[in-house]
């Protein structure tokens, strides 16, 4: 069989300006060039009418747009460089087009492609129908430009009669002193309780509960009518809290401290994330202050109490100290209860220091933890200095010598070898790696001895070794909080106070939120719930359990996970809003239950769903997209669940944490885990496992261990 003579076809036509574009690049569309076999009708090639039309309709014609009429096609010749009818070519009855070498040679030498321009030719009916679409469009543009104009010019009216009325409402304001009117509170706690830090590293939270769990404790003891607040501490609140004109604002918070950079901040929290507030920031928003008292519970915050005192009298430890928990709880609850008796601030404050003294006996004297490390004793003990007082000792210079030592950081110390704390001697030196150095600080301990007593703190004694001067460092917990204040502090902060009940703005259910090791998955989990409330995109929540063992794990995961978020969606100066949140937890066997549940319409909801099978899934998906309508839906699910490919109404989340804790001080969140099973439990799995055995098991080995525990106990649970 004789092979046809083929060439490259290029059809023109097919894109707006591709002729124009071709004939000034023709090399840039060589690779859409199809190779094409001409037909060959014995000496005479060229190609058949309806072989073309077919391969035209077929390759460059889109499926449902052919109009009525006809294809029409000129052909290139290279000769004379004009495109040809292809009237001017058929022949054999109207059939076949003749083409030859002019259509396809430059020159003998230059095979170039066949290049066919493509129009369409219409019936004179299909013409006026696409005149009148035309005509329609031209209309609509018209109207369109009308109605646009006559919104603006309303919407010019209406911005004038806006400034108008906000003109007025101004003069009315300035003859009357109008003020936007909010309810004063005696007293507004804002926690601070972020997730995760800014690196996505889990954020330990501060003991906000004990502390708020105190406060209402004994208040409501004293019986006194006491309006209060608590919320979140972020910035907006913040400054939220201060329309209320409270008394008291309470701020429960991390405090840092960097004394080379001088560089003070609270941990405030900004949608489950840490919030870092610096000095300038709270001088900022407390400008707005009425004179409120602030009490700071947080470390390290003195130069932030300093820098705000002219807008409010604080309550703060110094800049280079740590506020032991245990210390500000009994310090604020008894300062509470002194103020509340009508008594002076500065008489309150001197009672509270002497509970705190009271109250924590021994452990009112604290260690190097208690305060920030200087530069200079990391130069002269190293950067894990640990130096202050007995604990790590067995010394007995108390014993020997009470008169003489007053605080756990005092040690027996004189020229005499035996007059000497050894055991601390020993630890001081062993501190200091250069021997040279340490021969040094051998002699000049003798040096720095008053009385017979030397002062062991790593931070005083490293800035006497280096200049024979020091600055005092407060290691007593009850001395430690002081009043920052332009003011005196012999005022009373509540002069008249009615017997009563506590009366909370909030109205919510508060209560403990901790949460089983899983922080960066609960950040993910409550983006995506304030995705579906804030945006309203209905989606279910499918949280992958992973192992069937943990999944009561999950499910009060998944719980807490959703209060934390409705304590920060209910914002107090946002409740007309809604009223409530409910979580409703439940298995999926029940879930005609929950459709045929009533539901209000100031409440909202979230459905924890959990017990569930492939088969029982499959089977409720319609009624789970009906439950999903009447709150957010949260599925516990299997791995064998999480694999099933689902559309866009489900939102798949794999818990990450959940598999592999990489860093220790998580695992330490495996002893809540255990606490599940109850004290006897409990002890038996540490016994059997170990501490340090404990940290290193991956989640899902955890589990396995405890199951074969418990198999193991089963008898002797049983029995008891």
């Amino acid at each position: 069989m004789k092979t046809p003579f083929c060439i490259r076809l290029q059809i023109l036509g097919i894109q707006p300006n591709d002729e124009v574009e071709y004939f000034e690049n023709p090399d840039s569309f060589e690779n859409s060039q199809k190779v094409f076999p001409l037909n060959n009708n014995g000496q005479i090639y060229g190609i058949y009418v309806s072989r073309l039309d077919y391969y035209i309709k077929k390759n460059y014609v889109q499926e449902g747009k052919i109009v009525k009429g006809r294809l029409i096609y000129t052909f290139y010749n290279y000769f004379t460089q004009q495109f040809v009818d292809v009237f001017d070519l058929l022949c054999m009855e109207n059939n076949f087009i003749k083409l030859d070498g002019q259509f396809w040679f430059k020159d003998e030498n230059a095979l170039q492609p066949l290049i066919i321009r493509l129009k369409v030719q219409i019936y004179y009916q299909e013409y006026l129908r696409f005149q009148h679409f035309l005509e329609n469009i031209e209309l609509e543009k018209k109207n369109l430009y009308n109605s646009i104009e006559k919104a603006k010019a309303e919407l010019t009216v209406n911005y004038e009669n806006l400034n108008n009325f906000k003109m007025r409402v101004n003069q009315l304001k300035q003859c009357y002193h109008i003020q936007p009117q909010y309810p004063e509170i005696d007293i507004a706690i804002l926690y601070s309780h972020p997730l995760v830090n800014q690196n996505e590293k889990r954020v330990n939270p501060v003991q906000y509960y004990d502390d708020i769990s105190n406060f209402k404790k004994r208040i409501s003891a004293l019986n006194k009518k006491v309006t209060y607040l608590i919320t979140q501490a972020t910035k907006e609140n913040l400054r939220w809290v201060l329309k209320y004109n409270p008394k008291i604002i309470h701020i429960i918070a991390h405090g840092e401290n960097d004394t080379n950079q001088l560089n003070q901040y609270l941990q405030f929290e900004n949608n489950c994330t840490d919030d870092f507030v610096y000095r300038e920031d709270l001088q900022l928003i407390m400008k707005d202050s009425k004179k409120s008292l602030v009490f700071l519970a947080c470390c390290y915050a003195g130069e932030i109490a300093k820098n705000i005192q002219q807008y409010a009298t604080t309550i703060a430890v110094d800049k280079e100290l740590k506020m032991l928990d245990d210390a500000g709880i009994l310090y604020f609850s008894s300062l509470y209860e002194n103020l509340l008796e009508k008594k002076t601030l500065q008489e309150s404050h001197e009672e509270a220091k002497k509970k705190v003294e009271v109250e924590l006996g021994e452990k009112n004297y604290q260690c190097c933890h208690s305060h920030s490390h200087r530069q200079t004793c990391k130069e002269v003990f190293g950067k894990n200095s640990d130096l202050c007082f007995s604990d790590w000792t067995q010394c007995e210079c108390k014993k020997k010598s009470a008169d003489l030592i007053k605080d756990r950081l005092s040690h027996l110390w004189g020229p005499n070898p035996n007059d000497q704390c050894k055991e601390v001697c020993e630890v001081i030196l062993k501190q200091i790696q250069d021997k040279s150095q340490r021969e040094f600080v051998k002699m000049k301990l003798d040096d720095l001895a008053e009385d017979g007593v030397l002062r062991v703190c790593c931070c005083e004694l490293a800035e006497k070794l280096k200049e024979d001067s020091f600055t005092f460092i407060q290691h007593t917990e009850s001395e430690k909080f002081q009043i920052y204040s332009s003011i005196s502090s012999q005022s009373q902060i509540f002069n008249q106070v009615e017997n009563g009940n506590l009366i909370e703005l909030n109205q919510l259910s508060w209560e403990e939120q901790y949460f089983i090791a899983w922080k960066r998955d609960a950040k993910i989990i409550f983006h995506k719930l304030s995705e579906i409330f804030y945006t309203n995109k209905r989606q279910i929540i499918k949280i992958c359990a992973g192992h069937s063992k943990g999944e009561m794990h999950v499910i009060k995961f998944a719980h807490q996970v959703s209060k934390y978020f409705k304590f920060r969606k209910l914002k107090f100066y946002k409740r007309n809003e809604i009223d409530d949140i409910l979580i409703i937890q439940d298995k999926l066997e029940n879930i005609e239950k929950l459709l045929q549940m009533s539901y209000e319409a100031r409440m909202s909801y979230i459905f924890i769903i959990h017990k569930i099978n492939k088969e029982l899934f499959l089977k409720s998906k319609d009624r789970l997209a009906q439950l999903n309508q009447k709150g957010t839906v949260i599925l516990i699910s299997n791995s064998e669940l999480i694999e099933l490919e689902l559309d866009s109404n489900y939102y798949k989340i794999m818990l990450k944490d959940w598999e592999n804790l990489s860093d220790r001080k998580e695992k330490c969140d495996f002893f809540k885990i255990i606490g599940e099973y109850g004290e006897e439990i409990k002890e038996k799995i540490l016994g059997e496992l170990g501490e340090d055995k404990l940290k290193r098991l991956k989640y899902n080995d955890l589990l396995d261990e405890i199951e074969n525990i418990l198999n193991k106990y089963q008898d002797q649970i049983v029995q008891n």
